[in-house]
């Protein structure tokens, strides 16, 4: 049985004990000595490897007893499940048996960490030396992927939908705006729901956060746009698109947040919820970007 701190945890991967479960019950009918267990396993019966095998079976909670070894139900369910669902529930029992393991997948919330954030969750847990910790925690590290593959990852609560999916569409004005299909999501942006806001020109989408700053963010855009297209008007000559002049207005407004918009082709999935949409259009419809096409 290996430890680390207070917490004990077994000394072998899952796989291996369910493995040696296994053969408990089908060669000596679910009971064996742990002398007859060592002869199995070509082992010495007071040898620390067989201590060590003997132990990780009762921490998954797969054999129960001490001088006679007998199969658990636990055990039996994972060997001879009824269901496939059966089959893992039993396995997911099995690895909530190990407190360690079931802190560090509560910890990381059902995710295997990278090795600096192993490290820092078992200092976290166990308060045992840096030293110590390092030289245990690959097979704990082990552990906790094979736990992760069978419990699955956990359902946080603020992944649940907040809102109904349904379109929502605010009038402007004596009209309604709908929503346009194609946009670009920044990040950090909300792109459904209430509270976003869409800006849209041509190929061009931004979606935002519903905030005073995004407004303002907004209001000025427009303004360059409108002074790039009375300087295209006033000159009658070709230039090249508002796209990537506008983009440079809405880098620098917000201090290069929003840096990494582009434009999306118009197959792109509209947001949906309640967000405030604006749309720029001149005589032939709306404002055509560096492909030279509307929307």
């Amino acid at each position: 049985m290996a430890k680390l701190g207070t917490y004990s945890y077994p000394d072998i991967r899952f796989g291996d004990a369910v493995e040696i479960a296994g053969r408990i019950l089908s060669k000596f009918k679910g009971t064996v000595s742990v002398k007859g267990l060592a002869w199995e396993l070509g082992m010495a019966e007071g040898s620390g490897t067989l201590f060590a095998k003997v132990a990780a079976l009762r921490d998954f909670g797969l054999v129960e007893g001490r001088g006679e070894l007998r199969i658990s139900a636990l055990a039996q369910r994972i060997l001879h499940a009824t269901t496939p669902e059966d089959g893992r529930q039993a396995r997911a029992e099995a690895f909530s048996q190990v407190e360690l393991l079931r802190q560090l997948y509560n910890r990381f919330e059902g995710e295997v960490p990278d090795d600096l954030g192993l490290l820092v969750g078992l200092e976290e847990i166990t308060r045992s030396s840096r030293d110590e910790i390092v030289r245990r925690s690959s097979l704990i590290q082990k552990h906790l992927a094979d736990g992760v593959r069978v419990l699955g990852r956990v359902q946080k609560k603020d992944e649940t939908p907040e809102y109904s999916g349904q379109p929502q569409n605010i009038p402007l004005g004596s009209s309604t705006a709908p929503l346009a299909p194609p946009y670009q999501t920044v990040e950090g942006a909300s792109t459904a729901g209430e509270g976003g806001l869409l800006l849209s020109a041509g190929h061009l989408r931004l979606a935002v956060p519903l905030t005073a700053e995004y407004v303002d963010i907004a209001i000025k855009v427009l303004v360059t746009l409108r002074a790039e297209l009375q300087a295209e008007e006033a000159s009658e000559a070709h230039v090249a698109p508002t796209t990537v002049s506008t983009l440079s207005t809405l880098s620098t407004l917000s201090n290069g947040d929003l840096s990494g918009t582009e434009t999306q082709d118009d197959e792109s999935p509209g947001p949906q919820g309640n967000v405030l949409t604006f749309e720029v259009t001149d005589d032939s419809g709306t404002l055509a970007d560096s492909r030279g096409g509307g929307s």
